[in-house]
């Protein structure tokens, strides 16, 4: 599942994988939501709803580059760093952004996420 994200007017390319949460993630876009940083690892945004956790590990080790859903705080998470691995951590896909450029948005960021046309 082929999506955009728009960072700063900035169209950047990224891919959800085939699981039942980036499933669900992919039938709710197009999203625009405000990322804060996050123990310099990670940008997190509130997705407001929750998602299944069917058919996904019950913890997972994200990395650099990669989209994850954080499940206890029903946060969508765009990775620059590794944070380990940790409950309810479903990594659901990857992004093609600079990773030093992502680590320096500041608080209150505007990221939209749409389905590739």
């Amino acid at each position: 599942m082929q999506i955009e994200l728009t960072i700063n007017d900035t169209l950047v390319t990224g891919d959800l994988y085939d699981h039942p949460v980036a499933r669900e993630l992919f039938e709710l876009l197009p999203l625009e939501l405000v990322f804060n940083d996050f123990n310099q690892v990670e940008k997190v945004a509130p997705l407001g709803s929750s998602l299944t956790l069917r058919g996904v590990p019950r913890a997972d080790a994200p990395g650099p580059g990669e989209i994850g859903y954080y499940a206890p705080s029903q946060g969508l998470v765009l990775y620059y760093d590794s944070p380990g691995r940790w409950p309810g951590l479903v990594v659901m896909g990857q992004f093609d952004y600079d990773l030093n450029a992502l680590r320096a948005l500041p608080d209150g960021t505007r990221i939209r996420i749409a389905a590739a046309p």
